[in-house]
């Protein structure tokens, strides 16, 4: 029963962050996919811990111990890393300017990295009881 409770309350979350995407013809947008794949990186608490001003745009899982990210930072750069996710160390880090459309895309699909860090700790909490 347990069990139960806590699939339902993970469907009732997700379904309720569909509204806000409602041009996406109810589905969820492919970076909060990302986040809740990847809680093993994001439920940490130091992760992303200098980048909570930016905007999480992609998530992309390499292998077991790496996760590369995509952000864009407030002024519009878009900072590209690559973590260990067991020592949370960068591994490789890149910055890259885009066009002003571009830039602007990306930043409608992103999301805020604090706001990414709380679904998934939420997440990782409610499936740990």
């Amino acid at each position: 029963m347990k069990r139960f409770c806590v699939v339902f309350s993970l469907c009732v979350m997700m379904l309720s962050a569909v509204p806000a995407f409602a041009g996406q013809e109810a589905a969820l947008p492919p970076v909060i996919e990302g986040v809740v794949r990847n809680l093993d990186f994001f439920a940490q608490p130091w992760a992303l811990w200098r980048y909570e001003n930016h905007f999480l745009h992609d998530v992309i899982r390499l292998n077991n111990d790496r996760i590369g990210v995509s952000l864009i930072s407030p002024v519009g750069f878009e900072v590209k890393l690559v973590y260990n996710v067991n020592t949370l160390d960068v591994l490789y880090s890149d910055t890259f300017l885009h066009e002003k459309s571009v830039r602007e895309a990306m930043r409608r699909e992103s999301i805020s990295v604090a706001d990414a860090i709380k679904l998934a700790k939420s997440v990782a909490g409610i499936l740990k009881n």
